[in-house]
């Protein structure tokens, strides 16, 4: 097959005589048939004209792109080391791992991120393998400063239990048994596969967009790999609600071409009791909101703001662009599926018509904007962003929008009166509810309206008493004018 469309044997040049030979093949083939094909593999692609191909991660899934393969034999293609040493070919029948985060404390679990090469799933049994080989000196997996060297992941109650975390608040554990390489009845899967838990994505767009999705892009970074066919399969149910449906038609497109699948129904579908994963990539969920477990020089803002652009980008705006006039949004927050039964807003801003009234005043000659967010499809929301110079926004999930700012660009956000001790603030102090986040959006600037006491909010429904869940800001327009005369000010060429 490497040789068609070369000439070599007097046979017409044809570029692409090897595809059209193997979809030949498909109307030969009796349904669940078997073709044992043999094929010159290496790291990269490439041609020996006119003698014949040699396959690489490019065209050799092109090759069986029609096929179900059920085994690949002979020389992986990752660009690591591959040298021979040991007498057997048992390569192939090995599990390895890397990781970043603690490798020497298993205990360490919850902020370890991994991907795994060669590691099977057990349909019948619910559990993934690790194989070892069985044919010589048992060798260490990890290191542990108390526990010394581990040499496996174990096969009953008193293996390692936790390896890494599916979710971004540390829920989730996974890991795997030790069992030996199946011979039979199981599928093969080549491109990057991501195991990953939503955790509160479905209902919140902040931690959908920042923590599950945007934790798959921050991962793939951190461990410098990338497979525009990434498979990403959630553990649990793939939620149904407005929100996720939004994330599939704008925002996991940037990650990958294929749209995320439910892990027991897509195993499932291949009817073998093993799936195989030539490289599953596990843990790395991070939790980008909670202040107190926040590292600030932790790096985060390079990946975030890629995460940003890799959105951008794929619903056809430029990344980079950058306004030439100003133009200010106001966010009318007018719903919330988190309100209280009866309550008047969720977290809003109480005085919003005197408060466009009095930037539209104020700023005659610069474009004004009160937009309820809800009611714009996700991409038209990125483009009116991307023309905004400064964002006022309360706090909230509807203020997760600030990261699509662009470069330059200020947010004026409400903070809410602690009136309860909770994530690292006291009583009386004027907190930001994302600030732990926004800290690392390093394009933008942030700028706090601050809350002083009960003068300056309101509680959304009779009865309430926390200031944090259950109240919206008054937004005192003097103060407000200052923060708006510094963001001009900043602007300023």
């Amino acid at each position: 097959l490497e040789h068609d469309g070369l000439g070599r044997y007097r046979d017409p040049l044809n570029a692409y005589g090897d595809l059209q030979t193997m979809t030949k093949i498909t109307c030969i083939l009796k349904p669940g048939g078997f073709f044992f094909l043999g094929l010159p593999i290496n790291v990269e692609d490439s041609i020996a004209f006119n003698l014949h191909r040699v396959y690489g991660p490019i065209r050799l899934p092109l090759i069986y792109r029609y096929y179900h393969v059920v085994e690949l034999l002979g020389v992986g293609m990752a660009k690591k080391p591959a040298i021979p040493y040991f007498s057997q070919d048992v390569g192939q029948y090995l599990s390895k791992f890397q990781c970043t985060g603690s490798e020497n404390d298993i205990g360490a679990w919850q902020g370890r991120l991994c991907i795994f090469y060669n590691t099977c799933y057990n349909v019948d049994t619910g559990r993934f393998h690790y194989f070892q080989s069985t044919q010589r000196r048992e060798k260490p997996i990890f290191y542990d400063s108390k526990k010394g060297m581990m040499y496996g992941f174990g096969n009953n109650k008193d293996g390692i239990k936790n390896f890494v975390s599916l979710a971004s608040r540390g829920e989730a554990p996974w890991s795997l048994i030790d069992e030996q390489y199946p011979l039979e009845n199981f599928t093969k899967l080549h491109h990057l596969h991501n195991l990953m838990q939503n955790t509160f994505g479905s209902a919140n767009i902040g931690h959908g967009l920042w923590e599950d999705l945007g934790s798959i892009s921050y991962s793939m970074e951190r461990m410098s790999i990338t497979d525009q066919n990434l498979v990403i399969m959630d553990s649990t149910k793939i939620p149904n609600t407005p929100i996720f449906k939004a994330y599939q038609q704008y925002v996991i497109p940037a990650l990958t071409k294929n749209p995320m699948v439910e892990f027991e129904t897509y195993v499932k579908s291949f009817h073998t009791k093993h799936v195989c994963f030539d490289r599953l990539l596990v843990g790395g969920q991070l939790a980008v909101f909670p202040k107190p477990t926040i590292k600030e020089n932790h790096g985060r803002e390079a990946l975030y703001y890629n995460w940003r652009s890799k959105i951008i980008k794929y619903n056809g705006f430029d990344p980079n662009f950058v306004p030439q006039k100003h133009h200010i949004i106001v966010t009318n927050k007018s719903f919330s599926m988190w309100a209280h039964p009866g309550a008047k807003r969720h977290r809003a801003i109480v005085n919003l018509e005197e408060v466009e009234k009095f930037i539209k005043l104020t700023y005659p000659t610069i474009s004004v904007e009160v937009i309820e967010w809800q009611t714009i499809p996700f991409n038209k929301q990125i483009e009116k962003l991307l023309n905004t110079t400064i964002l006022i926004t309360p706090c909230g999930g509807v203020s997760m929008i600030i990261p699509l700012l662009p470069n330059g660009a200020h947010a004026i956000v409400m903070d809410y009166y602690v009136n309860v001790a909770i994530h690292g603030f006291s009583i009386g102090e004027s907190a930001s509810m994302e600030g732990a986040f926004l800290n690392h959006v390093a394009h933008v600037r942030k700028q706090y309206y601050q809350i002083y006491g009960k003068q300056d909010y309101e509680f959304d429904y009779p009865g309430a008493t926390n200031a944090r869940e259950d109240a919206s800001i008054i937004v005192n327009t003097t103060r407000l004018q200052l923060l708006i005369d510094k963001a001009l000010e900043e602007m300023e060429p």
